[in-house]
């Protein structure tokens, strides 16, 4: 049997027209091309529609930078949806850096109802210290005029922000700012494995500074780990992959066909097989994808005494360092903290409801 999974896919692989110092993809590509191929496309839009449990299927599309595939890639993605989905619904989400987004893309995104997620770190000053294009210019200014011409054709967006060295003592200006750019839904990530990476003290102070600004917005603007975490406290299981009990279902399908167990575990170990050569059922119960299922709720035994291990689920694999013999994930303090200064918000929430 099939659980529910999702297939995100890496049209542009990890090209980019960015330079940003801190992106974890760089290196990642697979091919000089911009685009996947039409067979590559055909095959996995064919095929994940139809492995798919869920009535309504999702495609993500991400990169590397994925609208340097163009407009036109994306009316042959909707035409292949549209041919392949039966009785099912068809949902398209894109996270982009906005730069290339024109009045040609925007009124596509709005005719097909694309989910558009914004990358943003925050005011200009600390937006381009990193999203930088190749000559180091800053990115800034043109990401703010995407922004304006998606609520100009009022298309759905969100903003996704990483947290460096750069922002992370500036949670509520960067708050603010992202408010007063019309963004509603935020998602905010640890920078790691650079040397840039923010430590958990920095990425705690963060979280609870960011509580801080919020909470007077609540039921007006959601921002994603206050989400789940508060979905948590209300008895429920969280649904998003860092925190989840496992691993597994967030699969990524890179330009040439490729398939991995996750964007942060694209390596000859994690190689599940191809779209082309191979079938997506026995790539997701391969022994391969089973055992990186299973290993994230392989957790040190101080996870098992903490009162929030029903929150963190011991965070992402990916976050875990060796440590007196037993991986234990470097934002463990940082999750304590924040989730310590929200939990009497939380139950007084709960209680008045």
């Amino acid at each position: 049997m099939l659980r529910n999974f999702y297939l995100m896919a890496k049209p542009s692989s990890s090209i980019c027209n960015l330079n940003c110092d801190y992106c974890f993809y760089k290196d990642k590509s697979l091919s000089n091309n911009l685009s996947m191929t039409d067979a590559v496309l055909e095959k996995y839009i064919m095929t994940y529609i139809n492995t798919s449990t869920q009535n309504t299927v999702t495609f993500i599309w991400q990169g590397g930078e994925p609208t340097l595939c163009k407009v036109d890639f994306f009316k042959k993605v909707v035409n292949l949806q549209h041919k392949y989905k039966g009785n099912k619904t068809i949902y398209n989400t894109i996270q982009t850096n906005g730069v290339l987004l024109d009045d040609e893309f925007v009124a596509f995104f709005k005719e097909h109802s694309f989910l558009v997620g914004i990358s943003i770190d925050g005011p200009q000053n600390l937006h381009d210290v990193n999203r930088t294009y190749k000559n180091h210019k800053g990115t800034y200014q043109d990401v703010v005029k995407a922004i304006e011409l998606l609520k100009a054709y009022e298309v759905d967006f969100n903003t996704l922000t990483v947290i460096n060295k750069s922002n992370y003592n500036f949670a509520k200006e960067v708050y603010q700012h992202l408010k007063s750019l019309g963004s509603t839904y935020m998602q905010f990530i640890p920078l790691t494995g650079v040397e840039d990476r923010i430590n958990a003290e920095e990425y705690g102070k963060f979280l609870i500074d960011l509580f801080e600004a919020w909470k007077e917005d609540i039921g007006q603007i959601n921002i994603q780990h206050i989400d789940q975490w508060y979905m948590c406290f209300l008895g429920y299981r969280p649904n998003l992959c860092v925190f989840t009990r496992e691993c597994g279902d967030q699969l990524i399908i890179e330009q040439n066909g490729d398939i991995y167990s996750c964007d942060h575990y694209v390596d000859h170990n994690h190689k599940l097989g191809n779209i082309l050569t191979d079938d997506l059922v026995c790539m997701l119960n391969s022994p391969t994808q089973v055992k990186f299922t299973l290993n994230k709720s392989n957790l040190p035994s101080k996870c098992y005494e903490c009162k929030y291990l029903f929150a963190c689920n011991g965070g992402c694999p990916k976050h875990r360092l060796l440590n007196n013999g037993e991986y234990i994930n470097q934002y463990c303090k940082a999750y304590y903290a924040a989730l310590s200064h929200m939990e009497p918000f939380f139950i007084k929430l709960i209680n008045a409801n």
